[in-house]
């Protein structure tokens, strides 16, 4: 296997733009995704990319280094903005990878943890591998997190191809916060996201200025992904990215888990920092990888404990939190503010992580800090062996380099620095009136396994079931009926509801019609065995409650008790049960994202404003969301009829 060392590179920094007044005293930013050859590692080739670059706009802070990230565009509160998202890549162009799947019976083998495409499915056998290779650029952009109208939100149909452009205007009238944008084409968002397409929004207001936080230099953006990598017949690097999957008739990790860990579009950079106080501004930009990060002085020390949370998806906490000992749980799309002061620690820091993959946020595959520690200082002594002292722990796990990056300390700066802020952090915010007239919404997240688990590329796959009660329209006389019981999120008395299953795919009817500026609580019930970032387009929302529940009287959470299997059984009931504690850094934050772990029952609050339309909520596992776990919603003002759906 090729190698690698760790914390060679700096780490880069994408360029920070501004909008520029057009001769009508309008914002306006143009951006194009273009081809573009990037180096992710110095000891590597140049690696073909995809990436959103700067056309017109106004830098405002230069980059470091170079990067397949785009640039990071920096706005006011309510400016109103409008940026022209162009497609720039040739029109002869197609996908700068390849796509594989590897059909792997070897437990002690793990294809992910490896670069390359030995033993991949041949060409002509995976449909998937074929279609790519014949794949051009059919992209649109959706600003992750944004207040933003229905018609700018990047519907995922509304694709552009090369040299076609989309105009699209947003408010920013929101929280200061750090949203993401990303290409969102329909089956498509996995892969092009993969090839680079994605950067950082910054919306800065008057309540972010008044704590003086660390910035400029300061503050680093570090956005968060895996990457696999090719080689050649000799088992070198070519410097191409991989795409690889495995399938294992069906019961494989359909998701990608690249061995690689990127910050800013490098492989384990490390970064000089001054004995003072930063802001880092993480970023979950994985495909489907959930981290669980742990700040490591040089000895192996957990500094989680001097760690503060300030911030989360869509803004400030009230009060600043401290970074939990086990581990800071990361989903891909969420977004962690962090305030870390370097001047009490000597030498050098390592970002850490602890998740397998697939995640499901099980203790028994959390390692013990001890092991964590070992893995350090193996690294630090010999580079080298990490991997394979990892790979003969965690075999299945895939997790064969736990290192993140490295911020290497130096003196302290010669200005006076920014201080940690006193609590709260912000003013308390109106909460959303939860009553016994509050609409209650319930899906399932649910394992579909292949239609034919003999056909060599069988891949398991996952759906919403999205229900609606049987009191509000007339039902189907095949309906499958589903009784749920849960607490109210108003009073706390179980309730009864019984629903039947209205859609499961993208295409399937609009169910859910959502009046404009009320509140509604959605619960997600998780009947798969891993966890699922659910985030909803539009509006942000708190994480209110968690449940353990039974499923046909059957309780998930019992290893003695068979799996939820659509085939083998009829899901007749979902009962809530016992409550779940909410982490630390997520009660009351304003989110966009939800974990949702195997065997539990979450609640989200939400409302609906400003703007009506046609939006979705979707997994951000992305290779879920390309294969229709993803489900649109239409927001309407009251007083329009709508055939009484609810």
């Amino acid at each position: 296997m090729p190698y690698l060392t760790p914390f060679q590179d700096e780490l880069p920094i994408p360029e920070t733009v501004c909008p520029v007044e057009d001769d009508r005293d309008a914002c306006f930013l143009s951006i194009a995704a273009r081809c573009k050859d990037v180096k992710l590692h110095s000891d590597l080739p140049a690696t073909p990319v995809w990436s959103y670059q700067r056309a017109e706009g106004q830098v405002v802070r230069a980059g470091v280094g170079d990067t397949f990230l785009g640039p990071t565009v920096e706005v006011r509160r309510a400016d109103v903005v409008t940026v022209a998202w162009k497609n720039e890549i040739p029109k002869d162009a197609t996908l700068p990878y390849e796509v594989i799947k590897v059909n792997s019976t070897d437990i002690n083998l793990v294809p992910q943890n490896l670069p390359g495409r030995w033993d991949a499915i041949p060409l002509e056998q995976d449909t998937v591998r074929k279609q790519a290779h014949n794949l051009h650029a059919a992209l649109v952009t959706h600003l992750h997190g944004g207040r933003t109208q229905a018609d700018y939100d990047g519907w995922p149909d509304n694709t552009r191809l090369s040299d076609q452009v989309a105009h699209y205007t947003y408010h920013n009238d929101q929280a200061s916060t750090m949203l993401w944008y990303h290409d969102h084409a329909m089956h498509l968002t996995r892969l092009n996201v993969y090839a680079g397409l994605a950067g950082a929004w910054l919306i800065r207001d008057e309540e972010e200025a008044a704590l003086e936080l660390p910035q400029g230099d300061y503050e680093l953006p570090l956005i968060i992904q895996d990457r696999n990598l090719d080689v050649d017949d000799d088992g070198n690097f070519t410097g191409a990215l991989l795409h690889k999957a495995e399938v294992n008739g069906g019961e494989g990790p359909a998701e990608f888990f690249g061995p690689y860990t990127l910050v800013n579009g490098r492989i384990w950079p490390r970064v000089d920092v001054q004995a003072t106080l930063y802001r880092l501004r993480l970023l979950n930009g994985s495909n489907a990888r959930t981290y669980r990060l742990i700040f490591l002085d040089e000895n192996g020390q957990n500094l989680n404990a001097r760690v503060w949370q300030i911030g989360s998806d869509q803004g400030l906490l009230q009060n600043k939190v401290s970074l939990p000992e086990t581990g800071l749980v990361l989903v891909p799309s969420e977004r962690v503010d962090l305030l870390l002061d370097f001047s009490a620690v000597e030498g050098s820091v390592y970002l850490w992580n602890t998740a397998d993959a697939p995640f499901g946020n099980d203790d028994k595959a959390r390692p013990h800090a001890d092991a964590i520690t070992q893995e350090l200082l193996n690294l630090i002594a010999d580079p080298s062996v990490t991997a394979e002292v990892v790979e003969a722990q965690n075999a299945d796990r895939r997790r064969l380099f736990p290192q993140v990056m490295r911020f290497d300390v130096g003196a302290p700066p010669k200005v006076v620095s920014a201080m940690l802020p006193t609590d709260p952090l912000r003013a308390a915010r109106p909460q959303p009136v939860v009553d016994a007239h509050t609409n209650i919404r319930l899906m399932a997240l649910v394992e579909q396994p292949p239609p034919d688990s003999t056909e060599p590329d069988a891949t398991t796959m996952l759906d919403f079931w999205e229900f609606v009660p049987l009191s509000q329209e007339p039902v189907p006389d095949d309906a499958e009926i589903v009784t749920f019981k849960f607490p109210h999120p108003a009073t706390g008395e179980m309730q009864t509801q019984q629903c039947w299953k209205a859609a499961t795919r993208f295409y399937d009817r609009v169910n859910w019609f959502i009046h404009l500026d009320t509140t509604e609580v959605w619960y997600i019930v998780n009947l798969s065995g891993d966890s699922h970032p659910i985030h909803v387009h539009l509006v942000d929302f708190s994480v209110t409650q968690r449940f353990n529940y039974l499923w046909n009287h059957r309780d998930p959470n019992d290893p003695t008790s068979p799996s939820f299997d659509p085939v083998e059984f009829r899901l007749m009931q979902i009962e809530a049960i016992t409550p779940v504690d909410i982490d630390p850094n997520v009660i009351g934050a304003p989110k966009d994202t939800v974990r949702v772990d195997p065997g539990q029952m979450v609640g989200i609050t939400l409302t609906f404003a400003p703007y009506p339309g046609r939006y979705m909520y979707h997994c951000h596992i992305l290779e879920h969301e390309d294969h229709d776990m993803m489900r649109p919603i239409v927001v309407v003002p009251k007083w329009v009829p709508h055939h009484d759906h609810a």
